[in-house]
């Protein structure tokens, strides 16, 4: 049987964590994951932008980065974005992040969240969300 494809977009300005999420998703064995890591939120949304006809199946997104838009997180305000979007109302979104409220932040934007610190410890959770959030 074939693999189905799914698109995810990763917001992610850390180097480290860019290799994490790669190696993790190259290693995913249920889908075929075609995957785009940017290192901005604002980069982030103009790609959103630019695949409205062929919409992400799950996008991802640290919550510090850029500080333009202080005092909200940039991975906060790209939330915001994509709430607005209409043809992403109903692709998951999850935040991954070290910030020690990240709990508080996701609920209050009405996403899921993944701690860096577990996954570090943990790397199994990755697969255990992927295998949620793309229903594979």
């Amino acid at each position: 049987m074939d693999k189905i494809l799914k698109r995810i977009l990763i917001a992610e300005d850390t180097p480290e964590w860019q290799k994490f999420h790669s190696s993790l998703l190259k290693n995913y064995d249920k889908a075929v994951l075609d995957f785009v890591i940017t290192d901005c939120a604002k980069d982030a949304k103009d790609i959103l932008e630019k695949n409205i006809k062929n919409p992400f199946d799950l996008i991802l997104t640290d919550l510090q980065m850029e500080t333009d838009f202080h005092p909200q997180f940039a991975g906060e305000w790209l939330v915001g974005e994509i709430k607005n979007m209409k043809e992403y109302a109903k692709t998951p979104v999850v935040i991954i992040s070290a910030t020690y409220n990240i709990s508080f932040i996701a609920h209050n934007l009405g996403v899921d969240y993944l701690s860096k610190r577990s996954l570090v410890n943990n790397p199994d959770t990755y697969f255990l969300m992927l295998d949620e959030k793309l229903k594979v």
